[in-house]
C-alpha cells in the first residue's frame, strides 16, 4: 500500500510543482506590488498549482506509458507497480479537486477560468485526437502557456488589473520557457524516435534544437536588460546579465547525450529562477 501511494505521488512528478508555485507567486507579486499575504499565497501559490500540476503530470504518465517503457522503465506504470487504470482514475480525482477547490479559493470569475483554462490545455496536450505532444513546436509552446503565461497572468490579475508590464514579462518569459521545455525532448528522444513522435530534435536535427534551446534562455538576458536601458522596465532587470554564465553552463551539458538530463535540470531551474527574479526586480527587492 505504501509503495502504491508513493508511486501515486511521483506520477504527480513533485518536482514540476516548484516552477508553477513560483510562477504564480511571481504574479501575485506584481499584482500586490510585494509580497501577498500569507492565506493567499498557502492556498493560490502552494496547493494550487500540486492539484492541477498533479493532473497534468498524471495523465500524462497515463497516456505516456510507451514512451516510459523506453526512456524511464522505472517509472510506476512500465514497472507494474500501478496500473493505467489506476493512474487514469487518479488523474480524475485530481482534476475535479482542482476544479472545485479554484472556484472555492478564488474570488474572481476571471482567476476561476485561467485555472479552467490550464486544466483544458493540459488534457488537450496528452489526449488524442488533439495530442498536441505530437506536434512539432505546438507542443512547448502549450507546455510554456499552461506553466507560465496562464499563472502569471492570471495570478497578476489577483490584486489589481493586469497592466502592460505584466503581459510583456509574461510573453518574454514564455518565451523563454518554450526554449527550456524543448530540452525535455532531448530527454525522451528515444522513446519518441520509437513512437514516431514530431518532437524538434527529430524533425529539426540537434543543431537547429540546441540553438533554439539556447535562444529562448537567453531571450530575458538580453530583453529585460535592454528594456532596462530605455527605462521601460526598471533598472533592477540589469540583474538578469548575472544568469549569463548559468545559460552558457546549461548548452554545454546540451551538447553531449549523457547529461541530457542534467540539461533539463538546469533549465528547469533556470526558467523557475528567472520568473522569481522578475517579480523581485519589479518590485524592488524583498522587504
Amino acid at each position: 500500500m505504501v509503495e502504491k501511494l508513493v508511486a501515486l505521488i511521483r506520477t504527480m512528478r513533485p518536482m514540476t510543482w516548484i516552477s508553477m508555485m513560483i510562477t504564480i507567486l511571481t504574479g501575485m507579486m506584481l499584482s500586490f506590488r510585494g509580497i501577498p499575504p500569507v492565506k493567499d499565497v498557502v492556498s493560490i501559490a502552494v496547493v494550487l498549482p500540486i492539484l492541477v500540476l498533479g493532473y497534468a503530470n498524471t495523465l500524462n504518465a497515463y497516456t505516456d506509458y510507451k514512451i516510459d517503457e523506453i526512456t524511464r522503465p522505472y517509472r510506476a506504470i512500465p514497472s507494474g507497480i500501478l496500473t493505467r487504470k489506476t493512474v487514469l482514475s487518479f488523474a480524475i480525482v485530481l482534476l475535479i479537486t482542482a476544479a472545485v477547490f479554484s472556484h472555492a479559493v478564488l474570488d474572481c470569475l476571471s482567476l476561476f477560468f485561467f485555472v479552467i483554462a490550464g486544466l483544458a490545455l493540459s488534457t488537450i496536450y496528452s489526449i488524442g485526437p488533439t495530442r498536441i505532444k505530437a506536434r512539432g513546436f505546438v507542443a512547448p509552446i502549450a507546455i510554456a502557456s499552461g506553466y507560465v503565461f496562464l499563472p502569471l497572468v492570471g495570478a497578476s490579475s489577483l490584486y489589481a488589473p493586469i497592466t502592460s508590464h505584466v503581459f510583456l514579462i509574461a510573453i518574454i518569459l514564455t518565451v523563454q520557457t518554450v526554449g527550456a521545455s524543448i530540452s525535455k525532448d532531448l530527454v525522451d528522444l528515444k522513446g519518441d524516435k520509437a513512437l514516431s513522435m514530431d518532437t524538434i530534435p527529430l524533425t529539426l536535427g540537434m543543431e537547429k534544437t540546441r540553438l533554439i534551446i539556447f535562444s529562448g534562455l537567453a531571450i530575458p538576458l538580453v530583453l529585460f536588460p535592454l528594456l532596462s536601458v530605455i527605462k521601460v522596465l526598471p533598472t533592477r532587470f540589469l540583474l538578469y546579465l548575472a544568469l549569463i554564465p548559468w545559460v552558457l553552463y546549461i548548452m554545454k551539458l546540451a551538447h553531449h547525450e549523457l547529461t541530457y538530463e542534467k540539461t533539463y535540470i538546469h533549465s528547469f531551474f533556470f526558467c523557475a529562477a528567472s520568473i522569481l527574479l522578475s517579480g523581485i526586480a519589479y518590485i524592488g527587492g524583498i522587504p
